[in-house]
Order: structure tokens, then sequence, then C-alpha cells
């Protein structure tokens, strides 16, 4: 699948999510109004580039989740805040890693690229932090990370098209709904748990009176 139609597709399925259901488990911490903007202007933002020199260009989905990253972590306490960026910043470093992993020859390699990288990244922020304001933080910060080490390594002036962007946009989105996923899943299962538990022990209590 093409990474234009990829996160396309992606951003899709997170905005059907969200209408359906998720909104009581998505962002904790942020409006819903602020996330309803944000998913309804990110496909327009993907099909413009906003021009920083003649050489160089930034697509305009990166800038729109940029700011949407600001105003999370404006809103973040300031404690969840850091360590959340300092999640971000392992995810970064793992991503590198992996990334760095994926040129190698192996049957690893073939997991890794492209999809296989984002959802490990997703994986860990949902071990590492349980809500998801501080996920989105951390995986914004990770992944934004890797793609400043890429371009310092490479020193390339070209300029960044919407393919591009889309390929980086595409991986995000993967890993946000992954973590999202995971979390989610993690605390039905929790809940379902406890409420089979307190069952079985109000069993036992009725049963011993």
């Amino acid at each position: 699948m093409s990474p234009v139609f990829g996160a396309v597709f992606l951003w899709l399925m997170a905005t059907i999510l969200w209408w359906s259901g998720w909104r009581g488990e998505a962002m904790e911490d942020v409006p819903h109004w602020a996330i309803g903007i944000f998913l309804a202007i990110w496909p327009l933002a993907l099909l413009g580039n906003v021009t920083i020199t003649p050489a160089f260009s930034v697509n305009g989905a990166w800038i729109w989740t940029l700011v949407m990253i600001m105003i999370l972590g404006w809103r973040t306490p300031a404690m969840r805040r850091w360590i959340s960026v300092s999640a971000g910043i392992l995810l970064g470093s793992i991503f590198v890693v992996l990334s760095r992993l994926a040129h190698y020859p192996s049957g690893f390699s073939q997991f890794v690229a492209p999809w296989g990288v984002a959802i490990i990244i997703g994986l860990f922020a949902a071990v590492l932090l349980r809500h998801a304001a501080e996920q989105m933080l951390a995986i914004s910060t990770g992944f934004y990370l890797n793609e400043g080490i890429d371009a310092f390594v490479h020193a390339s002036l070209d300029s960044i098209q919407i393919i591009h962007a889309s390929e980086w946009m595409q991986g995000w989105w993967i890993a946000l709904l992954s973590a999202r996923i995971v979390s989610v899943s993690a605390k039905a299962v929790v809940t379902a748990t406890r409420k089979w538990a307190l069952k079985i022990g109000g069993k036992r209590g009725g049963q011993r009176s």
C-alpha cells in the first residue's frame, strides 16, 4: 500500500474509532473538541507543503501535528510532560536502532520495515506510559527525534515532499493506534478480571453464610 493511502486509511480508522466511542478512553486531559479539530484538519494539511527555503519544504501534516503536540505538552502537568519527553527520547533511540537494522539483509529486516518498527514503538509506549496524552507526546517526540537524527546523518538538502511525509505520518498513526489498542485492551481485561473476581468472591461469601 502506498504510504499516502496508508496514512489516510489510518487517519480514517482513528477518526471512526474516535467518533464511535473512543472519546471517553482516548484523551483524558485534552478537550474533545480539540481532538475533533485536529482530526478534521489533518487530511487537508497533508495535501499542502510549507516552503521554508527554495530547496526545503515541510509537509503541512508535520506542522499541524507538531502544533497539536506543543499544545498537548503545554496542557500536560510538568512532571508528566517531562516523563513523557524522556520516554519519547528512549523511543526515538529504539526507533533509530530498529530503523538501522531494517537495512541489514535478514529475516528481521523484513519485519521491522515499515510497519513493524511503528508497532514496536507503540507497544513500548503502552508499556511505559498509561495515559493517552502521555503516549501521544512520547511517540511524537520519538518520531521527530528519529527524523532529526536521520536528516542530520544524511545532511540532505532535498525538499520534503508529501510521499516522505506520508511515510512518517503512516508510522506515527500505526504507533499511536497500537499503543491505544494495547492500553484499552489491557484496561478492559483488568476490569473484566476484577468483576469476575468480585463475582466469584460474592458467591463464595454467600455459600459460607
